[in-house]
């Protein structure tokens, strides 16, 4: 208990989120279960190895695994249903729903996403194979985002500051460029729209 809290009372010391205290304070508390259960060391590699196989973009660019839901696909729709032939892309696309759902629309012409998490990948895979789209197991950051006229990122605070010098770079003119839930610092979007859903999202639209 003593390791426990001073390691949940030291870890904002060191720069990480409000939410690690928790992590910080039940790792310890954890081990010590585990040694009095007699629990078998081979469960736990198993359980790291799954974690990693669905979070591995976490661990490598600070970006969790989020869940675009139906509220925002609608808006989603919305934003794209005055154009024609749109070539949509989204930039970490999970489970591949997002994907799937915008390769439905009849002025998309092409859905594609991104993921290099394995798990998610290959549900994405399977997901896009059954209903629509195409999912590439590709770095963003080796994403030729020139080629699409809507890119969408659900990704965190994190990667955007990079994120948006790729998107000025490559992007072109009259494409649009939408972030869930996280601006890019110090740049105005040219829209914001604030879902009414439970958990209140806000998207961020920046026209090229």
């Amino acid at each position: 208990m003593v390791q426990a809290t001073i390691s949940a009372l030291l870890s904002p010391k060191f720069g990480l989120p409000k939410w690690w205290r928790w992590i910080q304070f039940f790792i310890p508390i954890g081990l010590y279960l585990g040694v009095l259960i007699q629990f078998d060391p081979i469960w736990a590699l198993a359980i790291f190895v799954i974690v990693w196989l669905v979070f591995a973009n976490a661990f490598k660019e600070r970006v969790p695994l989020y869940l675009t839901n139906d509220t925002t696909r609608e808006a989603l729709k919305a934003l794209v249903k005055k154009r024609r032939k749109v070539r949509f892309l989204d930039l970490g696309c999970g489970l591949g729903g997002n994907v799937a759902y915008m390769s439905q629309l009849k002025g998309v012409a092409e859905s594609h996403g991104v993921e290099t998490a394995p798990i998610p990948y290959l549900i994405s895979k399977l997901v896009t194979g059954l209903r629509g789209g195409q999912t590439f197991a590709m770095d963003m950051w080796k994403t030729e985002l020139a080629y699409y006229d809507v890119v969408y990122a659900f990704l965190s605070p994190e990667p955007m500051p990079k994120l948006w010098e790729k998107v000025k770079d490559e992007m072109h003119s009259g494409s649009v460029f939408v972030s869930n839930s996280f601006a890019v610092p110090d740049v105005e979007p040219t829209e914001i729209w604030e879902l009414d859903d439970s958990r209140k999202t806000v998207l961020y639209i920046y026209r090229l």
